[in-house]
Formats: structure tokens, sequence, C-alpha cells
């Protein structure tokens, strides 16, 4: 008379100093080391964070300007609808106002990004240069990227 254990929600909030830990760790790992998102402490109602139990599998933050600087999912939580979730709620934290961010040339959420109505306004060569580590095989450029509101 097995029976499986409860799935458990995954839950979204907003960023919190005990999440700073988890939340480096994890862009670092999705994007290029060094990342501390400390200061947006100071804005968390222009953040996102998605947590399964007590792990944070993704996060979202984004200036009062409405620029996107980070959105992340988790390694083995991608294409479960988190990263879009986190996206419409960054988006509507600024309504009225233009979003825009900057992605990676070979970034497979430019997909994602182009079915919110993002447009590509701008190529730019070796954008991430300053960022990846020397010897990185990243890709360096990225698309400016924005939606029209």
């Amino acid at each position: 008379n097995w029976l499986p254990p409860p799935a458990s929600p995954i839950d979204f909030c907003y960023f919190q100093k005990e999440h700073l830990d988890q939340v480096n760790d994890l862009l670092q790992k999705c994007f290029w080391p060094g990342i501390d998102v400390s200061e947006n402490l100071l804005f968390p109602d222009f953040s996102i964070v998605t947590m399964y139990k007590r792990l944070i599998i993704g996060c979202g933050f984004m200036t009062p300007e409405a620029y996107i600087t980070y959105i992340a999912v988790a390694p083995g939580w991608e294409k479960s609808g988190i990263g879009q979730f986190m996206l419409y709620h960054l988006i509507q934290t600024n309504i009225g106002k233009d979003v825009t961010l900057h992605v990676s040339a070979n970034n497979p959420a430019m997909i994602l990004y182009q079915k919110f109505g993002f447009k590509p306004e701008e190529f730019i060569v070796n954008f991430y240069d300053k960022y990846l580590p020397d010897g990185s095989i990243e890709c360096k450029n990225a698309f400016f990227v924005r939606l029209r509101r």
C-alpha cells in the first residue's frame, strides 16, 4: 500500500536577505563568477524568487527603471514555466514603462522574450567580454531588446 510522498508546491516571493547566498550561487552558475545581488535587497518589489521547498530554483531582478538585470532558472527546472512566470511578474511590476534587457546572442531565452513582445533594437559585439572569465567559450555578443508599452 505504498503511496508516493505528496508533491510540494513551487512558491514565489520577493527577494529577502535569507535568499542571498543561494541566489548569488545560482546566478554565478548560470552567468559568470563574482555576481552579488545584495544591492537588490533595497528594492524587493523589483524582484522575484522561486523556491521548491527551501531550494531556490529561479530568480529575477529588475531596476526601478524597468531594466531586467538577471533572470535565471536552475538547471533541471528549465521548460517548467518558471521563467515565463517570473518574466510576467517583472513586466507587471512596471506597468506603463518600456521593459528592457540584454540577452546573449545564443541564449534560447530569446524565444521567450519574443513571445512576450520584446523586439531587438541593437546587436552589441563583445557586450559580455568584461563579465566572462578569460578563455570562456560563452557567447560574448548580446542583443538589447525592448518591450514597448
